[in-house]
């Protein structure tokens, strides 16, 4: 009897070590990995775990000629199976500013021409943003991931000096 008593107890040990001691220690699934591929694009990633299921990482892109930086920012879920990608503020177009008609008329061009990206207009602050969605739940593909990434950092870097001008305009 001893010997079973023994034997549950280095057990019941074990799985206690090999739990998490909290909520927090746990990540979201895909966090590593996420983390890896933004290393690996270059992007020098700031990643922390919210809770055990979402996750948020901050990166930045540097030009070529290192005199532009964009932020953009992934938030993961395991709740919703998503890596949702955004590059925010590439123009500030209030609701009621000049330009912003304007804006709103090239947002929705733009849109109709790009597949896996879009862009979004925030009309309480007149955020202009590029976001795309990668839906995780049968896996993490980490090809279309980094490419995801790169389409999404392009974009932005294309489209942002043209809606800030818009934005900025007077006609």
């Amino acid at each position: 009897m001893r010997v079973f008593a023994f034997t549950l107890v280095c057990f019941a040990f074990a799985f206690a070590s090999a739990a998490p001691t909290s909520a927090q220690d746990a990540s979201p699934r895909y966090l590593d990995a996420i983390r890896e591929e933004l290393e690996r694009l270059e992007l020098a990633p700031s990643c922390e775990a919210e809770s055990p299921v979402r996750a948020r990482c901050e990166l930045r892109d540097v030009s070529r000629d290192g005199r532009s930086e964009l932020l953009a920012y992934v938030l993961y879920s395991d709740e919703s199976d998503t890596a949702y990608v955004w590059v925010p503020r590439l123009a500030i177009a209030p609701a009621e500013g000049p330009g912003t008609d304007a804006v709103l008329r090239r947002i929705a061009e733009l849109n109709w021409s790009m597949l896996a990206t879009k862009l979004e207009w925030n009309a309480t602050d007149g955020e202009v943003r590029l976001s795309a969605v990668l839906h995780t739940d049968s896996s993490f593909d980490r090809r279309a991931f980094r490419n995801l990434i790169r389409v999404v950092l392009s974009l932005a870097r294309r489209h942002g000096p043209e809606l800030t001008r818009l934005a900025e305009s007077e006609d």
